[in-house]
């Protein structure tokens, strides 16, 4: 009995002594060793979807749904009201909004930071010692130390922790960072609610989401300004993404991008004058303004029809997927977004959200493939519908050769033959069937797009009853 309390002493010991003193490399060597063995084989190859389908939005608009829809429920005492619901989410960091008190929600990964630090961008494991510097510099005990108004002067990541750092649940987990909450566009409402010990790191609450972002990339604004920018009667948005905006001076000042919205200072004969937020050298909101071209942006929000959902899409088909806007670019939530942000939608960040928004969610979930396909094909809403699975959300846009159609930006799809995964990569923005990955599917188990569909939601019918 005493060799057998001595000999879990020793192993208690030896697992404290790993976790705690081994460099990540041998740590790495020792996890593949007891705990990496698997019988699955994963192998990963390119998706034919993107290859069979056209990747034009516009190929699967037909002239009759897009004229009956830009014809009916469009008068302009619709688009205010989309206007007036959208700014309220917008500016609410600056009117009604109060520090969330709920430490669980706020900083959700607390629990997970210093009990499984996952991978870094190495492929290494991140170390004790940097997840204890990082949990000691979020300062939670404080938290809420801050009540500052403030507005995003550089497109920035929102991070889970006041860090780049990156944590993937495995060596070979890119893109997903599971630190990386959102991207959070130039000239967002923020409220400042709790600095990081190096104040280098904010954590912020907007319209749609909240964590932490670099103190270099916001500035506070007073009351003047929030006054003036908050009274703005009239707004633009962009045709494409990626615009680069200018003083007038010819100084860069920021990107435009697809979903973001700008305020309106003048209109000129050729396009606007838009208000556009620096920070200046005392970390003070400066507002500055930018000469944009008519042809470059549209009056906010727009009409919505098929041609113009269409004409958005395909100013992001091909984009790389982003998990949480990792390095700037969209996961699916974003896109999403993103997409209906130009008709006056405020949508929250994350699928599930996304889904429940309109409140008419149709589960989906007992039927079978055949019954699933069909009842969208019949009753959703082409480039007006969205499609929810669970962590994941899609647009459907219409019927080819009697298959539902969806663009969505996927990074794969996962798929079995026999005992080998496969993933199958989309990589980004893309139009496919609800049968991506067939190709490389033999298992009876249902792993499909159209097999993993909980819901369908119409966000159209929504905007039709505001």
């Amino acid at each position: 009995m005493r060799h057998i309390l001595y000999s879990s002493i020793l192993r208690a010991k030896l697992f404290k002594f790993l976790f705690s003193t081994l460099t990540p490399f041998i740590w790495l060597i020792y996890s593949s060793i007891f705990f990496g063995c698997t019988n699955t084989k994963t192998t990963t190859t390119i998706a034919k979807d993107p290859s069979i389908y056209k990747q034009d939005a516009l190929a699967y608009v037909t002239k009759d749904i897009a004229q009956d829809i830009s014809d009916s429920n469009q008068e302009e005492v619709l688009r205010q009201k989309l206007m007036e619901s959208y700014l309220k989410e917008y500016f609410s960091p600056w009117i009604s909004m109060r520090p969330n008190n709920n430490i669980n929600e706020v900083f959700w990964v607390k629990n997970s930071i210093l009990k499984n630090p996952g991978f870094g961008m190495n492929r290494l494991p991140n170390t004790p010692k940097s997840m204890q510097a990082i949990w000691q510099a979020m300062n939670i005990k404080d938290y809420p130390s801050a009540l500052d108004f403030a507005i995003v002067t550089e497109s920035s990541a929102v991070r889970a922790i006041p860090s780049d750092m990156p944590r993937f649940s495995d060596p070979d987990d890119y893109p997903f960072d599971q630190w990386q909450n959102s991207l959070i566009f130039a000239n967002t409402p923020i409220l400042i609610t709790h600095y990081d010990t190096s104040r280098q790191w904010a954590h912020i609450q907007s319209g749609f989401v909240y964590g932490w972002i670099k103190v270099q990339h916001l500035a506070l604004i007073d009351e003047k300004d929030r006054s003036q920018f908050m009274e703005t009667k009239q707004f633009v948005i962009p045709y494409h993404d990626n615009i680069p905006l200018y003083d007038d001076n010819g100084n860069f000042l920021t990107i435009a991008r697809m979903g973001q919205i700008f305020g309106i200072q003048e209109t000129l004969k050729e396009g606007y004058k838009v208000f556009v937020f620096k920070r200046d050298t005392q970390g003070k909101a400066q507002r500055i303004t930018a000469k944009i071209q008519a042809a470059d942006f549209a009056p906010f929000p727009r009409k919505f029809s098929h041609k113009i959902s269409a004409e958005i899409i395909n100013t992001m088909i091909g984009d790389q997927y982003g998990w949480g806007g990792y390095l700037g670019y969209r996961d699916c939530s974003a896109f999403v977004r993103d997409i209906f942000a130009n008709f006056g939608l405020y949508l929250p960040r994350n699928s599930k959200s996304q889904a429940f928004f309109a409140k008419n969610l149709i589960n989906l979930e007992q039927l079978s493939r055949e019954e699933k396909e069909n009842y969208i094909l019949k009753n959703a809403t082409p480039f007006g519908s969205i499609l929810w699975l669970k962590g994941h959300i899609m647009l459907y846009i219409g019927e080819y050769k009697g298959k539902a159609m969806v663009a969505h930006s996927a990074w794969s799809v996962k798929t079995f033959r026999g005992s080998e995964k496969i993933k199958n990569i989309l990589g980004g923005v893309v139009i496919t069937s609800l049968y991506a990955g067939s190709e490389n599917n033999d298992s009876p188990s249902q792993h499909l797009l159209i097999d993993k569909i909980l819901g369908v939601s119409d966000l159209y019918a929504y905007m039709e009853t505001l």
